[in-house]
């Protein structure tokens, strides 16, 4: 069966109409005049260009549905999800543009990989900035003893060796990857978290299904574009990214490590927090500070939510916190950890 017969496409869209269309359109292309399932989800913009863009599309048979309110990348892609019929089903942002198919590289490395829950492709950062434009959007993420995540490729050039081989990573990069039916039934029925809105929401989930079971991995295909903040940036100051972040990375933690992470990963990384806050004081920004401290404060009030999705984690796992950091668990230099202090990871 062809890959375009086996795959749904997922887009989410919020007032970027003409980001939607290009997207589309090269998808188009990339299918050689066809679309597969394909299934468009307005974030609740009620936005008219939206909605008569989707319709352009209805010969194609593409699915077009508006969220009651705005639920941010997580919401969208858990409303549009249940729209999704195929075997594999794909998240792709609006700001991504295709130019060869990746689709059957992903399947055919899916169908050869019955434990791969989850895969990423070749991603290129294409947002116009001098320096940046063209080099690789990283080769899936790490997981690091600090519990932030580190990802190989990043800024390193398309062809370099790391791009063209398949690899085991903890987390695949939310702006495209491919999902087996079957995985979000089996980390209990959820794909993300609604109220994670935008930050954190893929590594959350990849986490989950690594501890059902699940393996995640970086695998090579033809060269994907991503327009890199061309979406988030125009709705959102870096404060309200940092404060959800901290508050989605922090629920992730509750939820997911087992004993070994919560005593050796959570006091660590609540300590370089600390370092990295008291550092960017001393140099005269307040933003990590305030970000971390709103971040605590919305937790302690969500004691119930985190006790309820820990039950339903811990429940469904089959792997150690040792065994994952075993496989996916990469240690940091002293450069990372410099940038880390400095605000940059």
């Amino acid at each position: 069966m062809r890959a375009i017969d086996r795959v749904s496409v997922l887009i989410t869209a919020y007032r970027n109409a003409e980001l939607v269309r290009q997207c589309v359109d090269s998808l188009l292309r990339a299918f050689g005049g066809e679309l597969p399932e394909t299934v468009i989800v307005d974030d609740a913009a009620g936005d008219e260009a939206t909605r008569v863009l989707a319709e352009s599309y209805a010969k194609y048979g593409v699915k077009f549905a508006v969220m009651p309110k705005n639920g941010g990348f997580a919401g969208a892609n858990n409303f549009g999800y249940p729209l999704c019929t195929k075997e594999f089903v794909t998240l792709v942002n609006s700001d991504i543009v295709f130019h060869e198919n990746p689709f059957p590289a992903l399947v055919e490395f899916m169908d050869a990989h019955p434990k791969a829950g989850i895969a990423q492709g070749t991603l290129l950062i294409k947002n116009g900035e001098p320096g940046v434009d063209g080099l690789l959007n990283g080769c899936g993420a790490f997981l690091t003893p600090i519990g932030t995540t580190i990802t190989p490729g990043w800024f390193k050039k398309a062809d370099d060796p790391i791009a063209k081989k398949p690899g085991l990573c903890f987390a695949a990069y939310g702006a495209m990857f491919m999902i087996r039916r079957g995985v979000v039934d089996s980390t209990g029925g959820r794909l993300f978290y609604d109220f994670f809105h935008t930050y954190y929401e893929e590594v959350d989930f990849c986490h989950r299904a690594w501890l059902a079971g699940w393996e995640v991995w970086y695998v090579p295909t033809p060269l994907i574009d991503h327009a890199h903040g061309a979406t988030m940036s125009r709705f959102y100051t870096r404060e309200d990214i940092l404060r959800k972040f901290y508050r989605n990375i922090r629920f992730s933690f509750r939820t997911c490590f087992g004993a070994r992470g919560r005593w050796t990963v959570v006091p660590v990384f609540e300590l370089a927090c600390f370092a990295q806050s008291v550092l960017q004081l001393v140099r005269g920004k307040g933003v990590a500070w305030r970000a971390h401290r709103w971040a605590k404060r919305e937790l302690r009030a969500m004691k119930k939510e985190i006790a309820e999705a820990r039950a339903v984690v811990q429940r469904g796992r089959t792997m150690s916190d040792s065994g994952l950091f075993r496989k996916v668990m990469i240690h940091l230099s002293l450069r990372d950890l410099v940038a880390m202090a400095r605000g940059n990871l």
